[in-house]
C-alpha cells in the first residue's frame, strides 16, 4: 500500500474549504504591485513527511526562518489570453493562477505567477518560453531536485526564497482505499472532508504514521537570494 501523493490524491474541482485559524481569511490574490517592500501575501506551502524524511530539510518550526525553492504541480493549466500574474489562494496549498513561462527545457519549465516555481516534467506545447497560462496548481516545497542539480542548468533563474513560518497545519484529512487498475490498493484523501490541525511543528517521522503532509503558512521577507 502506497501513501498518498497529496499533489495527485485531491480534487482540485472544489473552489474553497475553509479550514483551521484559516477560516475567516478567505481567498487571496498575489499580484506584482502587492511586492511592495520586498514582501508579499503569505503562501501555504505544501510539503510532504517524505520530503523531510529523505533527510534533504530538517523538522520544520513555527517562527523559523528558512530558505527554499518552491515546486508546482499543475491539474487544469490552459494557455491564457490574460498577462497579469496573479496566484488566488483556493484551498490547502492550491492556488488559481495566471502566469508567464519564463525557462524551458524539455526536462524543466518554470512559472512566473508573482512568484517563481518550477515543475520538473516535459512542458506542455502551450508553453512556449514567454507564453502566459492560467489555471489550478499545488504549490510546494523543492524536494530538492533545484538544488541537486536544475540550479545548475543553463539559463535556469534563481528561484531560492526566504521565508518565516508562521504557521504550520497538519492534514488531518479522511482517506479513502481504492483499487487501481492493476489491483494495488491506492490510499487518498476524501476531499469533502478536508481538515487540518494547527502543530507548532512538523514531525515527519510520527505524524500520520509517517505519511503526514503539512501546511506551511510563509510570509517572504525578502526577494529572492
Amino acid at each position: 500500500m502506497r501513501a498518498p501523493d497529496p499533489r495527485e490524491c485531491v480534487s482540485y474541482d472544489v473552489v474553497l474549504f475553509s479550514y483551521s485559524t484559516h477560516s475567516t481569511r478567505g481567498p487571496v490574490t498575489l499580484r506584482l504591485d502587492a511586492l511592495k517592500h520586498n514582501r508579499m501575501e503569505p503562501l501555504d506551502i505544501g510539503v510532504a513527511a517524505w520530503i523531510i524524511q529523505d533527510g534533504n530539510y530538517a523538522d520544520f518550526t513555527v517562527g523559523q526562518v528558512v530558505q527554499f525553492a518552491l515546486e508546482f504541480y499543475p491539474h487544469s493549466l490552459t494557455a491564457s489570453r490574460e498577462t497579469s500574474k496573479s496566484a488566488t489562494h483556493l484551498k490547502g496549498s492550491i492556488y488559481d493562477v495566471c502566469g508567464q513561462v519564463v525557462y524551458r527545457t524539455n526536462q524543466v519549465w518554470v512559472l512566473d505567477m508573482g512568484f517563481l516555481a518550477y515543475q520538473e516534467a516535459k512542458p506542455p506545447e502551450y508553453a512556449a518560453k514567454g507564453a502566459w497560462v492560467e489555471g489550478k496548481v499545488y504549490v510546494g516545497i523543492d524536494p530538492f531536485f533545484y538544488f541537486e542539480g536544475l540550479n545548475k542548468l543553463p539559463g535556469m533563474p534563481d528561484l531560492t526564497y526566504n521565508f518565516r513560518i508562521e504557521q504550520i497545519l497538519l492534514e488531518t484529512t479522511p482517506r479513502l482505499t481504492t483499487q487501481d487498475e492493476s489491483g494495488r490498493t491506492v490510499m487518498s484523501r476524501n476531499e469533502h472532508q478536508e481538515s487540518y490541525r494547527e502543530v507548532s511543528q512538523t514531525d515527519a517521522w510520527n505524524d500520520d504514521d509517517g505519511n503526514a503532509h503539512y501546511l506551511l503558512n510563509c510570509e517572504r521577507i525578502e526577494r529572492r537570494i
